[in-house]
């Protein structure tokens, strides 16, 4: 199965699950949008008649305003998953409760019905794709769509198949194919968790819009004004909403034309039913294969000028043959050229013309056009149609009229935006406004190519590479002469892009040219070249590798080593027994640090124990650049066996950052040693330090629960560690979950350290004012400010990062009336056990009565300095250990000597050395 995909679609190693998931989630969700199509249709237009249908046009543009703004309040309320599984619960609920309505034989809920299943399509549609966007990135999105796609049109295909079957063959009343779409349903909410278990074990799905603080700015709702005033100031902007708007308009009384000429034609309800999931059903067959089989051809011959022409001009002649010639065969045939049309040529067509448009304001216009633009002009149709159907009394044939007009002005708007298209793109490309990352389709019209091509002799070598970064997925035979003479540009940016562009062309003949580029002076330029060799040499891959990893040149016979470690067709142990690799990292002189970076690189892709353990001597090669290419290899083979070497570069600041990272690659299967570590009190502190940093880069439920675990920590620089890791992970991943029952011990902690350190200042306050006091004193404070931070980051995991933070910075700013507010709001947020702990805090009315309520909590009794010079010496808080040594050693306290001798083992150096010091002051 696997290969059947490769050799269609790109999909990569450890997606086939999740892509094939999606797939079938698609598929069943436009099954029972295909099996509740036909019946909505055929009940309303059988019971109620046809010209009832733009009334129910207005009305589904009226509904569409509050049920939108009920699901937008619900999905920011709900993790996504969450979001998707309670909205199919009550689709389904819907379901059951619209079956028994229909059994009642009313008017109204024919109505109701209709609109139902209208906003059933768009609703599943689009959270589908919102669902999609989370699961996948932009560079997998470009690549995996298009077979969730293609499962779409298999599941639309197979809905109206099903639909006109089994009503033909087995009797099936319309209304009872709801329970089919029940059980269908049901079957998706199933796939739904399971995709997001496996989505939240490959790594936390991408992250959701996080609510704005109430403290804060709020961030200003974009009006209609607003939104208009940014579309009026752009020609192309202005033509494009001027299409969509028109277009949508023609498919109202496209429909309505249609919908009356099947009742007519099919008056009983079930031929009717049978006969419209016959049509929608072979419809996507037919949009499907014009998708796959004419589209591109179309767009490469026409341009988008040509493209966008397609759907009016389709809709033209089917007008001309239903105004001259009324019938069923007629009203299939414009039927059917504007949804096979609209959503294959002509959809490309439109997004096309969205490619010059920046990305933020293409976001913004979608949203107009979602918004304002859809709803307006199907509501403006709807009235128009009962304006000519009961006022007018205009037949059918006579609409036709209409549409001829609607047609004239759609391709009018065409002509005028081809011109514009133009120039809006070359703008887009010299000023490089279009978001490559966001790019979902490849710019193969004519005229986009042509621009492109002719980018690729500016003089800016930035506009030139931007260019080719647009052209990498494109595959045309006037390509091959354009870039060519880039393969020798100045720019090392642009060589490398050129060699991906040529690549592309599956061109064997450019071998010979490709060839000089192994004496490239940038490895990853000779890298590029030779997976050109191996995948367009005659020779094949296998003969190429093997010529070239017994090169003289190290550096080529180094781009060979990578190469053949990654091709799938060369086996590692013939790899292993040519002992290039060895040979590059024994390599010295001036060739060798690039040639033992080569050797890192390519020990990556291999899974030879063998080999890979000489990563282990890279680890501690002379070159930081070799060692980072070790590290960061070593996280991609994710091999458990060379984790302990991995986590020893965390206590060296050089490449703390890169061990991080590899660490992080491994993801939920580390976590447990890396507790084991972060707990051992053997392991090094910069290594124990280190260890949450790393847990933060793994955004799965697993390494929240183990940070969790690991609060009880008890060094004041590993808690705050912790304690931030979560901190960092509550606010990037929302949907993650915090123990409250832990979260809640670590804050009583928290706070009764706080009331501890506060009694020690409060008697130490009381004290002589000397150097050593003061040391005191100011470690205390900064003691006690650091406490309180990390109460505040515990507060955020259970009460949301943002409004908690502002409440912090309001504690803190020194102004009366904004610590004043913070408090209110803590006070009316926070649980009444939390608020006995921490309010008094906050509200020191003086510092005497939060020690008596820190007593009155916690027990807690600092009887005079001595008691608490004590504490701090038994504590675990380094820092103040020492500062108490010192003191201690400044003012000699005989009856402490026993505790300074205990600290003179202490792990830490700075406390050894200081109870040292207050041990020879004491005995003077």
């Amino acid at each position: 199965m696997n290969r059947i995909l490769r050799s269609f679609f790109d999909i990569r190693k450890g997606e086939y699950t999740l892509a094939l998931l999606m797939v079938f989630y698609y598929y069943f969700i436009l099954v029972t949008y295909y099996f509740l199509k036909p019946a909505r249709d055929s009940l309303f237009l059988v019971k109620l008649g046809a010209s009832q249908l733009p009334l129910v046009f207005i009305l589904i543009a009226i509904v569409v305003v509050p049920i939108t703004t009920i699901y937008s309040k619900a999905s920011r309320s709900l993790r996504l998953n969450q979001l998707l599984a309670w909205t199919t619960i009550v689709l389904i609920l819907n379901l059951i409760i619209l079956r028994w309505l229909l059994t009642l034989e009313q008017g109204w809920i024919f109505y109701l019905f209709y609109i139902w299943v209208s906003l059933y399509g768009a609703l599943t549609t689009s959270q589908f794709w919102l669902f999609a966007n989370a699961i996948f990135d932009a560079g997998q999105a470009k690549r995996i769509f298009a077979l969730i796609g293609l499962g779409g049109i298999l599941g639309a295909t197979t809905g109206g198949e099903v639909t006109s079957l089994i009503i033909r063959n087995f009797n099936v009343k319309t209304e009872n194919l709801l329970f089919i779409c029940m059980g269908v349903l049901s079957l998706t909410l199933v796939l739904l968790n399971v995709i997001w278990a496996v989505k939240r074990r490959e790594g936390e799905p991408r992250k959701a819009p996080v609510r704005k603080s109430r403290y804060g700015e709020e961030k200003r709702k974009e009006s209609f004004a607003d939104m208009f005033r940014m579309v009026r100031r752009s020609r192309h902007l202005v033509f494009i909403v001027g299409i969509i708007a028109t277009a949508m308009m023609t498919a109202s009384f496209v429909d309505f034309q249609f919908k009356a000429i099947s009742v007519d034609a099919f008056p009983a309800k079930e031929d009717l039913t049978s006969f419209l999931g016959k049509f929608y059903g072979r419809l996507s067959i037919v949009s499907l294969l014009l998708q796959f089989l004419f589209t591109n051809r179309f767009i490469r011959l026409l341009g988008v000028g040509g493209a966008i022409f397609f759907l009016p001009g389709g809709l033209l002649f089917g007008s001309i043959m239903v105004f001259l010639y009324p019938g069923l065969l007629s009203g299939v045939l414009l039927r059917g050229t504007d949804g096979s049309f609209r959503y294959s040529i002509d959809k490309t067509g439109r997004e096309l013309l969205f490619l010059p448009v920046p990305l933020e304001i293409k976001k913004r216009t979608k949203l107009f056009i979602d918004m304002f633009v859809d709803r307006w002009f199907r509501g403006l149709a709807g009235a128009f149609l009962l304006l000519f159907t009961l006022v007018l009394h205009l037949s059918v044939r006579q609409i036709s009229i209409v549409v001829f007009v609607l047609l004239g002005v759609w391709m009018t708007l065409a002509l005028f935006i081809r011109k514009e298209y133009v120039n809006a793109f070359r703008s887009a490309l010299e000023k490089r406004a279009i978001n490559l990352d966001e790019l979902r389709i490849n710019p193969e019209e004519s005229n986009t190519l042509k621009t492109l091509i002719a980018a690729l002799q500016s003089d800016n070598d930035r506009q030139v590479a931007y260019a080719l970064n647009m052209l990498s997925s494109v595959r045309d035979r006037d390509l091959v002469s354009a870039v060519k003479p880039l393969l020798k540009h100045a720019s090392t940016e642009v060589r490398i892009k050129a060699i991906q562009v040529l690549h592309n062309q599956e061109n064997g003949d450019l071998v010979p040219e490709m060839e000089p580029l192994l004496k490239d002076k940038d490895s990853e330029v000779r890298l590029r070249t030779m997976q050109f060799l191996c995948y367009n040499s005659p020779d094949g891959a296998v003969e190429v590798l093997d010529r070239y990893l017994k090169d003289s040149d190290p550096l080529v016979q180094a781009a060979a080593v990578v190469c053949a470690a990654e091709c799938d067709g060369f086996d590692e142990d013939r790899l292993a027994e040519t002992g290039a690799v060895e040979s590059l990292i024994a390599r010295e002189g001036k060739e060798g640090e690039a040639c033992r970076i080569q050797a890192a690189k390519a020990l990556a892709s291999v899974r030879s124990p063998a080999l890979r353990k000489l990563l282990l001597e890279l680890l501690d090669d002379s070159s930081p650049a070799v060692v980072k290419q070790a590290i960061e290899s070593i996280g991609k083979t994710q091999d458990r066996d060379l984790v302990p070497s991995l986590l020893v570069k965390l206590s060296d600041s050089r490449y703390r950052a890169d061990a991080r990272g590899a660490l992080a690659a491994y993801g939920d299967r580390i976590l447990g040693t890396l507790s084991d570590h972060f707990r051992d009190d053997r392991v090094s502190l910069a290594v124990r330090r280190s260890v949450p940093r790393v847990m933060r880069e793994i955004p799965t439920q697993l390494a929240v629960d183990t940070l969790t675990i690991n609060l009880d920590v008890t060094h004041p620089q590993l808690k705050y560690h912790v304690v931030r890791a979560l901190s960092s992970l509550r606010s990037k991943f929302p949907d993650l979950r915090f123990k409250e029952d832990k979260v809640l011990e670590a804050l009583i902690e928290e706070t009764k350290s706080y009331y501890e350190i506060l009694q020690i200042l409060h008697v130490h306050r009381k004290t002589d004012d000397d150097p050593a006091s003061r040391l005191l004193g100011k470690a205390l404070e900064e003691k006690l400010d650091s406490n309180l931070e990390r109460i505040f980051r515990l507060l955020a995991l259970r009460y949301g990062p943002s409004d908690i933070y502002s409440a912090y910075l309001g504690i803190i700013s020194g102004r009366k009336e904004l610590r004043a507010s913070a408090i209110e709001f803590l006070d009316n947020v926070l649980g009444k056990n939390l608020k006995k702990y921490l309010i008094p805090i906050l509200d020191q009315v003086s510092i005497e009565v939060t020690v008596r309520k820190g007593q009155d909590l916690f027990q807690l009794e600092i009887k005079d300095l001595d008691h608490g010079l004590e504490c701090l010496i038994r504590g675990d808080d380094p820092w103040l250990k020492s500062c108490a040594l010192f003191a201690l050693g400044e003012s000699p306290r005989e009856n402490l000597l026993d505790l300074a001798e205990e600290a003179r083992k202490d792990p830490d150096p700075i406390v050894r050395e200081t109870a040292g010091y207050a041990i020879a002051r004491v005995r003077g």
